[in-house]
């Protein structure tokens, strides 16, 4: 049973971001916090280990370096103040000038050429292990909004967040030794001045928690929004949408959705901007200026007492703003290792999540028979147990809102046969070949494939033993052949595999008058010289990979439904006469295919209600035979 399916009839899922961003309470513990970073510098060590030891080496050299120079300054004020020699203050010059030297040429290699190449493997490798899990997972959970929100922000955040994580380790590490040596030169000159310093950090990282807190949850609320601005964009980029949005109201539509999602943005960013607004305040008042104003008095205190000279309190400023800085940034990050968690723990729960549909160990057979035993499926959301994406205040769907998309369903077919599945829309036809297809598992009942439970065979070799085109079929921005070899195409293999997929497709006399011939590409998008195909060519390309994949089951699901009836007509006399040794299944609501089916599957309401060939279930003048009628006299009249 599919675990990530939910009520469609809930609240919009804006507000359900809404909800969750203003209710809930984000919490996390140091342990939690801790082990997701830890969890992600792993992942980029393994990735790219280049990255992440030049990091940890930038880190060490750069917090060296830090801290050195304001150790130099300090050392020259006091020999120019105390009448120390001009060899020794030029020494201090020189050392600091080979110091700059030396780091800055290391410092523009590593970020201009190094790093930006380890970043983009670091991504490319990332993403590869996204598309790949996600390639794993059911069906189903592309059909839940809330998990396919997670899996979007997860395409997006995760690259991103495992460079921000290793970087900011690295500059972690940079700060913590600077701030070490100047803290400890500090604490030698002013110990009150040190003090005062690490109160202010310790307040600042409060403050800095409570920020990134705020951001994360503002950051989960625009996420829907930023979706829908986005889809609404490509609908005004892509040109599958020129011509509907000039011949419709659609445009209107849109622009009042865009009205709408920009002014909830805006309304978002006014509410968090306010609280944002207010720590900035006591950030700058209190741990800023306040601080800094309350050391003033203090080292000037101190200057009239004696107990410090002129250039003393020029080093202390210096080496305080250094120190100020460096504890700033240090803290700053250290909490964005919070914010880092809370993505990341989204992160590795979609990693963590396994899909319902498990592959058995079984190789698959040539395929002889195949069975339904009283199968049903129902998205029974009563008995869907809460994936851990889902939120805390999660509500479960009504009864209600439960459908059983089959009841009982007992059928078999065997190797050769001709198969017409029909019934009107939301008959649960296209569900019973997603079973078919192992893309869900029925709730009750057995699939069995030459007498054996489906379930037991590796589920890759299974659907490659099955070429399907549904109604939702995608065309590829690439070749022809490339389309219809799914992308795996050879000239020199492959070449007469794919003009004979498009013959037994009847698109040869579309493809002679392609001055490219297969390897023309679709579309325009990518190449000026690409060519539109309508609607029906199109299904016949997709129609062509099931004949080039050389599979021993065939499913159609509405293979016509593009196409006039005259080219109706012939492909389907194609597909029967060319496929006499190969199992075919037709999925349809139009009953023009039904006389060429060895035999008829008529289904309503998720119910096998008759089967039989066509001359029996007319005879019989049941449900199939009325809509047969009824469909046979609309085109008769269309036809006068």
């Amino acid at each position: 049973m599919p675990r990530c399916l939910k009520n469609r009839r809930k609240a919009t899922w804006e507000a359900r971001w809404s909800r969750m961003a203003d209710k809930k309470k984000i919490k996390q513990s140091i342990g939690t916090v801790f082990k997701n970073n830890i969890y992600m510098l792993k992942q980029v060590a393994h990735y790219t280990p280049g990255y992440f030891v030049f990091m940890i080496i930038e880190g060490v050299v750069w917090g060296l370096i830090n801290s050195a120079e304001a150790i130099f300054t300090f050392n020259l004020l006091n020999s120019v103040e105390y009448g120390g020699n001009f060899g020794k203050v030029v020494l201090i010059l020189g050392i600091m000038a080979l110091f700059k030297i030396i780091t800055g040429a290391f410092d523009k290699w590593y970020w201009h050429i190094y790093n930006p190449l380890l970043k983009q493997k670091l991504h490319l490798k990332m993403q590869a292990e996204l598309f790949k899990k996600a390639h794993s997972l059911d069906v189903a959970c592309f059909d839940d909004p809330e998990f396919y929100n997670d899996f979007v922000w997860a395409m997006d955040q995760s690259d991103k967040r495992a460079v921000e994580v290793v970087e900011d380790t690295g500059k972690l590490i940079n700060r913590v030794v600077a701030s070490t040596a100047l803290v400890s030169l500090m604490m030698t000159v002013s110990p009150w001045v040190a003090i005062l310093i690490l109160v202010m950090s310790v307040l600042t990282i409060v403050l800095d928690t409570m920020v990134n807190k705020l951001s994360f949850r503002q950051s989960k609320e625009n996420n829907p929004l930023e979706r829908k601005k986005k889809y609404i964009n490509r609908v005004y980029r892509l040109a599958d949408h020129a011509k509907e949005l000039r011949i419709s109201g659609a445009d209107g539509l849109l622009m009042d959705e865009y009205d709408q999602n920009t002014e909830k943005l805006i309304e978002v960013q006014t509410r968090y901007g306010k609280k944002y607004f207010w720590f900035g305040v006591f950030e700058w008042m209190v741990l800023g200026d306040g601080i800094f104003f309350a050391m003033l008095i203090y080292l000037i205190l101190q200057m009239n007492a004696g107990a410090l000279q002129i250039g003393g309190f020029i080093a202390i400023i210096s080496v305080y703003w250094r120190i100020r800085w460096l504890l700033s940034d240090l803290i700053e990050r250290l909490t964005k290792y919070s914010l880092h968690s809370l993505f990341i723990e989204k992160y590795r729960e979609f990693f963590r999540f396994e899909p319902t549909v498990k592959s058995g160990s079984l190789p698959v057979p040539e395929f002889e028979s195949f069975e339904l035993k009283n199968v049903s499926f129902s998205y029974d959301f009563d008995a869907l147990p809460k994936y851990k994406f889902h939120d805390e205040d999660y509500v479960p769907p009504k009864k209600e809102a439960n459908r059983d998309a089959l009841k009982n369903v007992s059928l078999s077919f065997k190797k050769g046969e001709k198969l017409a599945i029909v019934g009107y829309n939301g008959a649960g036809k296209t569900t019973l070949i997603k079973l078919i297809m192992r893309l869900y598992d029925p709730t009750e009942g057995e699939i069995l494939y030459n007498g054996t439970d489906v379930r037991e065979f590796d589920v890759d070799q299974y659907r490659k033993r099955i070429g399907a085109v549904f109604q939702d079929y995608k065309i590829f921005a690439t070749s022809i052949a490339e389309n219809v070899m799914n992308g795996e195409y050879s000239e020199s293999d492959d070449k007469e595999k794919v003009l004979n997929a498009l013959d037994m497709a009847d698109f040869s006399v579309k493809l002679d008058s392609l001055e490219d011939g297969i390897e023309t590409k679709l579309t325009r998008e990518f190449d000026e010289k690409g060519t539109n195909l309508s609607g029906g060519e199109q299904q016949k390309i997709a129609i062509a990979r099931v004949f080039a994949s050389n599979c021993d089951m065939m499913i159609l699901d509405e293979p016509s439904s593009a196409l006039d009836p005259n080219a109706e007509y012939r492909l389907n006399q194609a597909i029967t006469e060319k496929t006499k040794d190969k199992t075919v299944v037709f999925i349809s609501h139009r009953l023009s295919t039904t006389r060429m089916a060895d035999r008829i599957y008529m289904f309503a309401g998720g119910i096998l209600q008759e089967e039989g060939s066509h001359a029996e279930l007319m005879a019989r003048n049941g449900k199939y035979a009325e809509m047969f009628r009824l469909q046979s006299e609309k085109y008769e009249l269309t036809q006068q």
